[in-house]
């Protein structure tokens, strides 16, 4: 909304159409258009909003508008473009090239989910126990069923063909921590929580089974509004601030989000270890309730994993 500002200068009076736009939390920048020496109507108001607006626009202090609740048309464009680039180059592969590369991306995404929540296992010792099966030397119980967990939840998740609901996210959680050190495997956690290095402090685990209800509830009806990319960042964020389990809570919201990319035919990622850090900023700044930040992380990581090229660039 712009509002109607009176200078006097010269013993002259001029009016103003005038909007501020925010440049950061302390700073404002504010845009006027001259409309004469009398107020202006409401069409001249109007006319003149549109013209700041433009030039606002122009000056990068306006985001463009999207079609997307927060993804830019560039950036949704790009991630249609990566989309069906993928599927095309997928589709050419044979089988035993499907096989190699899957089996590939099942060690990369395994050791960088895993090693991000505390699992010791190098990426070449989690290559032998899911392509060797050779279980290394000091490969403790729980690394190398944690190891093990995480295939068979993949090769579960990709067969899955139902929605989101309960069944689907408990069984995700107990194929990825039975036989580990998680005590409630499959099921919501008993007791309170913390989160290692946060300051967020998830509900009460007599709070969670209702929390999660709200987040299925908001699952069925975003699903259809929202970008796939948009929806499976935000539904992570929104697990991760629950922190319904015991343990493996990272572990299940990244699957998760991979399967809403997989079941909109995207191509699946991983957050490799080395950037840990920025995942967690970005996940940090959904408590604070900023989701926005996770979706163009993603987005830009996703981007950043699947580049292809044309034989003989």
């Amino acid at each position: 909304m712009g509002y109607l500002e009176r200078i006097e200068r010269g013993g002259k009076t001029y009016y103003y159409v005038t909007k501020n736009f925010r440049v950061s939390n302390k700073k404002w920048k504010k845009i006027r258009k001259y409309v004469g020496d009398k107020p202006s109507s409401k069409e001249q108001t109007k006319k003149a909003v549109e013209e700041i607006e433009k030039e606002a626009l122009k000056k990068g202090l306006v985001k463009p508008s999207s079609k997307y609740a927060y993804l830019s048309d560039e950036e949704a464009e790009k991630l249609q473009d990566l989309k069906e680039v993928f599927n095309k180059w997928y589709g050419k592969l044979d089988s035993v090239e499907k096989k190699k590369y899957e089996e590939d991306f099942i060690v990369r995404f395994t050791y960088n989910s895993n090693a991000i929540e505390g699992n010791r296992l190098s990426l070449r010792e989690t290559s032998m126990i899911l392509t060797e099966n050779i279980i290394p030397a000091g490969a403790t119980p729980n690394d190398y069923n944690e190891t093990i967990n995480s295939k068979d939840c993949y090769e579960f998740m990709k067969g899955y063909t139902g929605e989101f609901n309960q069944k689907f996210l408990l069984k995700v959680h107990e194929l990825l921590t039975q036989n580990t050190n998680c005590k409630i495997a499959g099921d919501y956690r008993d007791h309170e929580v913390r989160i290692s290095g946060s300051e967020w402090i998830p509900p009460t685990h007599e709070k969670v089974k209702e929390e999660m209800r709200k987040i299925f509830q908001w699952h069925y009806s975003a699903r259809k509004k929202l970008h796939p990319i948009e929806l499976g960042a935000i539904l992570h964020n929104k697990l991760v601030r629950i922190h319904p389990f015991a343990d493996g809570n990272g572990r299940t919201s990244r699957i998760v989000m991979n399967w809403i990319l997989m079941k909109n035919k995207f191509p699946m990622f991983y957050i490799e270890l080395r950037n840990k850090i920025k995942y967690y900023d970005a996940v940090e700044e959904g408590d604070k309730g900023n989701d926005e930040a996770i979706i163009h992380y993603i987005a830009k990581v996703l981007m950043e994993q699947h580049t292809f090229k044309s034989k003989g660039e």
